[in-house]
């Protein structure tokens, strides 16, 4: 990998303002000529920092529009204006003070909303102690709002310092901008320099912290992983402290190209599955990986069918969106692709969701000829890797201790017995009655699905002398005679072979 340095061999150190990356002879050759490069592009141009650091505040506001982006200092101006308005609570409260002792009033209040501005108010049992200089604003029920004509030139001072800094503010924003115009390819590559060391430091930090070790890269094609894991689902198990993660290995290689995962329902299929592709994208992009030890051939995509959802708004069915998928990944994939098939053909009738998973894996094993995880519930698909040489079978174990289930997370060789989907249905809180219903009727089924069960081959091909089936269009088109027809004819006919294929097509 590019980046492989621990806490130990680099630095980031803030000195004198500006961001100094130190690095030592430990690193990797490529790894300290590309560190070399990010601390020179790390200098930024000149006048840039102090410019920056005396015109914005340490942590300014989202939006210049919301004011609080300049900093204090910057600009005596707007520090006026801030300094009136943010002493609104102050004069409010020393008018009131004044305001009582002046009065008698004892229950007073000096206020301000933003619809009529600032006011005394004074309630109808005090009405007779307002002085004659008092100007009724706003009658309420209980109570009289004036104003006097200090508050009224406080009142006109202040909302106008407001708005006068928030333009103000705008306005010095603006002429940053322009004084640094000449400076932004600089900051650009400033900006680039430090996005690429923070990936960098994040990689390094995870790698040291989490014991990931250096992949090594091969030029024939494999993926070989001792003791994977999943790095989010590790974590995770970590902060529950519910045991261990349980790392697997991984073996695919040029007689090896695909697996048949089955096994439980969560037994680890999906995570089994989701690590390999995390494992091969972090060890692509130059990180160590989280895995015992990892070697990897030429690989050009991760290609996944992962999950359930629908895409209603562009009228696609759950059922629709997963093929659409599945055909982008067969049209796509190659013999140096990584794709993972979740649980492909489950959203439709049994029999038709069997027959799209065998040709899908037909495909992928016998055109595409990718590195496949081929995660399936259809035991049916078992039966692939005995006329399929590049594939193999492969379960998650689990194990049942009176009607209670076990899940080891363990992946082992050979075909899964059973899904054991009726156990976690239980476990997730399913009702008892349903449960045991649930177990009799699959017992009823097993049994006559034992004693009808037709011998077919799902993964034999089409014979070679059936027939294809020939569309109108198709048929049309191969009675025409071009050569016998004038411009007008072959005009005509085109207009024909498009009804026959709107028609084909169900188009109105």
């Amino acid at each position: 990998p590019l980046f492989s340095c621990t806490r130990r061999q680099t630095r980031l150190l803030t000195q004198s303002g500006g961001l100094v990356f130190v690095y030592t002879s430990q690193a990797r050759p490529g790894a300290a000529a590309r560190l070399a490069q990010i601390a020179e592009r790390l200098a930024p141009p000149p006048g840039c920092a102090e410019l920056l650091a005396s015109a914005i505040k340490p942590d300014p506001a989202a939006l210049v529009r919301d004011g609080g982006v300049i900093a204090t200092g910057h600009d005596a101006e707007l520090d006026e204006l801030r300094e009136i308005s943010e002493n609104c609570d102050d004069f409010l409260l020393k008018l009131e003070v004044s305001e009582r002792e002046r009065t008698g009033i004892s229950n007073l209040r000096v206020q301000f909303n933003r619809v009529h501005g600032f006011y005394i108010e004074v309630t109808q049992s005090a009405l007779s102690k307002v002085p004659d200089n008092y100007r009724r604003r706003q009658t309420l029920k209980n109570a009289e709002r004036f104003i006097t004509p200090e508050l009224k030139a406080f009142e006109d001072k202040a909302l106008s310092a407001q708005d006068r800094a928030l333009a103000r503010e705008k306005w010095l924003y603006e002429q940053l901008l322009d004084a640094l115009q000449a400076s932004v390819p600089a900051l650009t590559r400033l900006a680039t320099a430090l996005a690429t060391l923070d990936a960098l430091c994040a990689l390094a930090e995870r790698s040291h912290t989490l014991h990931w070790r250096a992949p090594s890269f091969v030029s024939h094609p494999c993926i070989e992983i001792q003791q994977g894991r999943h790095p989010v689902v590790e974590a995770r198990l970590a902060e529950k402290s519910s045991g261990g993660f349980i790392a697997n290995d991984t073996q695919l290689g040029p007689q090896q190209r695909m697996q048949v995962i089955t096994g439980p329902n969560m037994g680890g299929k999906s995570t089994y599955m989701r690590q390999v592709a995390i494992i091969v994208l972090l060890a692509s992009i130059g990180s160590h990986v989280p895995a015992a030890a990892c070697r990897l051939g030429p690989i050009d995509a991760i290609h996944t069918r992962i999950g359930a959802a629908d895409d209603l708004a562009n009228a696609q069915s759950t059922f629709m969106l997963e093929m659409t998928e599945a055909a982008q990944i067969l049209h796509g994939a190659t013999a140096q692709s990584l794709v993972l098939m979740d649980e492909i053909g489950r959203g439709t009738s049994t029999f038709d969701g069997l027959a799209l998973a065998a040709g899908i894996a037909a495909q992928l094993h016998d055109r595409a000829k990718a590195f496949t995880l081929f995660a399936t519930h259809y035991f049916e698909l078992t039966e692939f890797p005995a006329t399929h040489h590049g594939a193999v079978n492969m379960h998650v174990s689990a194990t049942e201790a009176g009607r209670d289930i076990v899940f080891l997370h363990e992946m082992q060789p050979g075909p899964a017995s059973k899904s054991y989907g009726i156990q976690v249905a239980r476990l997730a809180g399913m009702p008892a009655a349903v449960v045991n219903h649930a177990r009799q009727a699959l017992e009823a089924l097993e049994s006559q699905h034992a004693q009808t069960r037709a011998q077919v081959d799902l993964f034999a091909p089409p014979p070679a002398s059936e027939t294809p089936m020939v569309s109108a269009v198709e048929s049309a088109l191969s009675a025409l005679d071009p050569d016998a027809m004038t411009p007008r004819e072959a005009l005509d006919a085109l207009y024909a072979l498009q009804k026959l294929n709107a028609r084909d097509r169900g188009a109105p």
